[in-house]
């Protein structure tokens, strides 16, 4: 076998080098090629025949070593695993006792005048400090990322865990976004009622209560006799009544329910507002897709979207009032009639029952960034002496969205943006000195019978919102040199009147009872674009706004539900909280260390507002236009769409 080998070797060695390889039309086909010059295959093919040289295989090749890399591969997993055991251990030792928070040290003025690109360097010295590096012009996602990357690797104290654990949900709900969204469960079978007695009770006390607010609201949609009609329908159903004078009737009951308990005190009512509210959505669900047009399914229609904005479910209200406006379109509501013989009184009520209409419809639009179904241009109804305060808000909710945030608008010249801004800021504080001054009015009204406990607070609530809106108004102000992150004064200044505002909602609304609180958080903080908090937010990191970082913290905690688990899916007091919670991480300071005082301020400035940021685009602590980040008016606004979103869903985080 040996010298079977040995020949073998010998005749291999021994054997001629090839002259020639296959030519390169023959190795690029992949067929056997006779090496001629020019061969077969090249000739009957009619190409030109050419061969490579062929290496000589008397050098042999060179071996390249690669243990050293391989090498150095193993060094840095064993240190990493080092590493991670130390951690364990010190976590081990030290579970017990408290972690000694401590803030992030300043950078220096050398190094930035060093570097040809400030920005660039403090990121990688902040990296090399074990400072969190989050650009503030980054989504929200960014920034939870940037506390989660710190945190994970550099904290493994147990007060954090839950937190982290919390915010690893958080990003994965934002980056997938469920489209799908809750929507009524049908009933099995026909629902129940309410007792007679007492549905009879709570008509006759609507009745001879008609000047409360709330009642004045819904007769804005039917007028109550309507109601009292319907219901007497459903009750006694000598003929059969349709899906619609199901939901008109359990509408209007659980309204004046809700509204006796308020008022009365009668606690025993509110299982029977609850069983309408049951009802109203079965309804819902058995509505058809296609409905004919009437005012009847256009009220309907209206006080389904009610209840889904009570319920946060905005997507669901948004197809309820889009249908109920294309209905109001077919039948005209929208235009005014020339005909001699039409019931005044019956037109009024479908004039009324229109800008309840329009109101939500333009609100929603704004709130999820999408189109109105109808355009003010198309609608020639005559601007009435006593238009009520939700149309004038609706009609500025249009405005914002066509003129600041849409898509075509924010591609507009920066001149004409600016118009658009002052203009519509003026309109938003003429309609918030008119709050103001029925909030007064509403106060001074003294009477001896029972008290309309709603009719001081529903402008109260309003204020939020109108304040809230002028905040967006302002935030849309295209950037200037003198404001820190393109951000005014004025802005800043509505959001923290907001934020102040709903603190005042709050406290009051507790003696009212949790209904009612859960109703205002459903209007006031879901169904608004509630922007304060975002703009507050995004100032207080970057800027290191103690005051602004405690009235942050001070807004999660007015949310906090009594009755409810802090871990509730979707609550806004869990969101707003963990995020509260996310920004001391990132910042490195605790809650119970914030200092009260506004003028110690100056004496706790940002990490990186230390040293010299004249080629960053910082002037006196002011950022100039030109040298703002690139994230701009459109990726904030879309970030905030998709915070609120987070709202509406059934995320659990």
């Amino acid at each position: 076998m040996d010298s079977r080998g040995e020949q073998l070797d010998k005749r291999t060695k021994n054997r001629p080098e090839i002259a020639r390889r296959s030519c390169d039309q023959c190795r690029a086909r992949k067929v056997g090629c006779d090496r001629k010059s020019p061969c077969s295959n090249c000739t009957t093919a009619r190409v030109s025949c050419t061969h490579s040289t062929v290496a000589s295989n008397t050098a042999p090749k060179q071996r390249i070593l690669i243990s050293a890399q391989y090498e150095r591969k193993i060094d840095d997993i064993a240190n990493d695993v080092s590493s991670i055991k130390r951690l364990i251990q010190d976590h081990d030792t030290s579970s017990g006792g408290k972690r000694v928070q401590t803030k992030p040290s300043l950078i220096t003025q050398t190094n930035i005048h060093e570097s040809p690109n400030p920005l660039a360097e403090y990121k990688s010295i902040s990296a090399s400090n074990g400072l969190p590096v989050w650009d503030y012009s980054s989504h929200l996602i960014d920034f939870v990322k940037a506390v989660l990357d710190e945190r994970t690797s550099n904290d493994v104290a147990p007060e954090t865990n839950g937190i982290l654990l919390s915010l690893t949900k958080l990003v994965h709900a934002l980056e997938n976004p469920s489209v799908a969204r809750s929507s009524p469960v049908r009933a099995a079978s026909t629902p129940s009622m309410p007792p007679l007695d007492a549905v009879v009770e709570v008509l006759r006390w609507a009745k001879e209560h008609s000047n409360f607010s709330t009642i004045v609201w819904i007769s804005q949609i039917l007028p109550l006799q309507t109601f009292t009609d319907t219901c007497r329908k459903v009750y006694f159903a000598v003929d059969d009544y349709t899906d619609v004078d199901l939901i008109l009737a359990n509408a209007y009951l659980s309204c004046i329910f809700s509204e006796h308990v308020i008022a009365s005190g009668q606690r025993s009512y509110k299982a029977f507002a609850q069983l309408c509210r049951t009802n109203l959505e079965y309804g819902l669900a058995r509505l058809p897709l296609l409905l004919p047009a009437s005012m009847e399914v256009i009220a309907a229609l209206m006080l389904g979207a009610f209840n889904a904005v009570e319920n946060s479910k905005a997507t669901v209200a948004w197809t309820y009032v889009s249908t109920a406006i294309n209905l109001c379109q077919i039948l005209g509501y929208h235009r005014p009639r020339s005909e001699r013989n039409i019931d005044q009184a019956r037109r009024k009520a479908e004039e009324r029952l229109f800008w309840t209409i329009y109101g939500i419809e333009k609100g929603l639009s704004l709130r999820l960034g999408r189109s109105s179904n109808i355009r003010d241009s198309e609608i020639t109804l005559p601007i009435q002496s006593d238009e009520p305060r939700s149309t004038r808000l609706g009609r500025i909710h249009g405005m914002v969205y066509d003129q600041l945030y849409s898509p075509a608008s924010l591609d507009r010249p920066v001149a004409e943006r600016t118009r658009a801004v002052e203009s519509l800021a003026q309109s938003m504080r003429l309609l918030i000195n008119d709050t103001h001054a029925e909030v007064v009015d509403a106060t001074s009204i003294q009477s001896n019978d029972e008290p309309d406990l709603m009719q001081a607070m529903l402008p109260k609530c309003d204020l939020v919102c109108e304040t809230s809106l002028l905040a967006l108004i302002l935030r849309a102000r295209p950037a200037t040199a003198g404001f820190m992150g393109g951000i005014s004064d004025d802005c800043v200044i509505a959001a923290r009147e907001a934020l102040e505002m709903h603190e005042q909602c709050m406290n009051h609304l507790k003696a009212l009872g949790n209904d009612m609180i859960v109703t205002y958080v459903n209007w006031a903080i879901i169904y608004c674009p509630f922007v304060p908090f975002s703009i507050l937010f995004n100032r207080a990191v970057q800027l290191w706004d103690i005051d602004d970082l405690a009235r942050l913290d001070r807004f999660a905690d007015s949310l906090r539900p009594e009755a409810s688990p802090d871990d509730a899916i979707t609550h806004p007091y869990r969101l707003y909280k963990l995020l509260c919670q996310a920004t001391r991480l990132y910042l490195n300071i605790d809650a119970t260390s914030w200092p009260t005082d506004s003028t110690l301020l100056t004496d706790t400035p940002a990490p990186w507002m230390s040293g010299d940021f004249t080629k960053a685009g910082l002037q006196d602590g002011t950022m100039d236009a030109s040298a703002l980040p690139s994230q701009g008016l459109y990726d904030w606004w879309q970030d905030s769409q998709q915070f609120m979103g987070l709202l509406v869903g059934d995320t659990m985080f």
